[in-house]
């Protein structure tokens, strides 16, 4: 059967929230987060890495709060790592599942990284791509190229915006197909999904709602078994940031892909579907 968005879509309400998620495969459960951006949605992270991720897992792309198809909190209380990480707790509570390997992209990253510090039981192992909130940024300018065109766009939400955030996040700008393009155009004219990234982005500006310990301080107390993995060329997240947590996460191997920006899983798709089958199939 040919994997599509539609006849993997389940939907779970937990903690009053309902989420949506697409299911696929069997054996160890994977659950996949994706990262932030104009109309992103776990499908479009993933969807494509899917029928090869499911030959070997049980995978769940999950749609974090307020994106995708995911419903939200009405006021942002709290910072948005910890809403969507007690969201995807909630889910595998739900599901029963005690135990997961977690893949985080970007902001997924972070969120994965959180969840797998203060709830180190629940997590296997721990794929991290270009992840947000646990590199050091010392060489490029900061906020970096892709932070500042999401920024701009995320201030004033237009097609004309939203193409240089999009070529910020490729090495190759033929990565950027028009059907990619309309494709995220659309998602991201949707004023739910504008209203949810500027959302999301303010709670990490704001003061009062800052972790005490950020999330690049604490990487020493991580036991999960970590793969790291980053384009050689990110203009969002730069390749020097992750040679911070390379070091400072103690079970962790790091992988650069040449010729690849941001999306790793996209640009350089069947090297990141064997370095993610590879690692946590290992040793079984």
């Amino acid at each position: 059967m040919t994997l599509t968005a539609e006849n993997t879509t389940r939907r779970i309400t937990t903690g009053g929230l309902e989420l949506r998620y697409h299911e696929a495969g069997s054996g160890a459960p994977l659950v996949l987060l994706h990262g932030s951006g104009p109309g992103v949605s776990g499908w479009a992270n993933f969807g494509a890495n899917l029928p090869v991720l499911a030959e070997r897992f049980r995978c769940l792309i999950v749609d974090q709060p307020g994106f995708g198809a995911s419903g939200r909190p009405p006021v942002y209380e709290r910072n948005y790592l910890r809403i969507s990480a007690d969201a995807v707790l909630g889910l595998l509570d739900d599901l029963h599942l005690e135990r997961v390997h977690l893949l985080g992209n970007s902001m997924g990253g972070a969120v994965a990284t959180l969840l797998a510090l203060e709830h180190p039981d629940r997590v296997d192992r721990l794929v991290l791509m270009a992840p947000g909130g646990v590199g050091v940024n010392v060489l490029g300018p900061e906020p970096s190229e892709g932070i500042t065109r999401l920024l701009e766009f995320s201030a004033a939400p237009t097609r004309e915006r939203l193409l240089p955030w999009l070529r910020a996040m490729v090495s190759d700008p033929a990565t950027l197909t028009e059907e990619l393009i309309e494709t995220r155009s659309a998602a991201a004219s949707d004023p739910a999904a504008i209203a949810a990234l500027r959302d999301a982005y303010a709670t990490f500006a704001d003061p009062a709602l800052a972790e005490p310990v950020p999330l690049w301080a604490r990487l020493r107390g991580l036991r999960a078994e970590t793969q790291i993995l980053w384009g050689r060329d990110d203009r969002v997240t730069p390749v020097e940031a992750a040679l911070f947590p390379a070091r400072q996460i103690p079970n962790a191997d790091l992988r650069v892909f040449a010729r690849c920006g941001h999306w790793v899983q996209i640009e350089r798709k069947s090297a990141f579907e064997r370095a993610v089958v590879d690692f946590l199939t290992a040793g079984l």
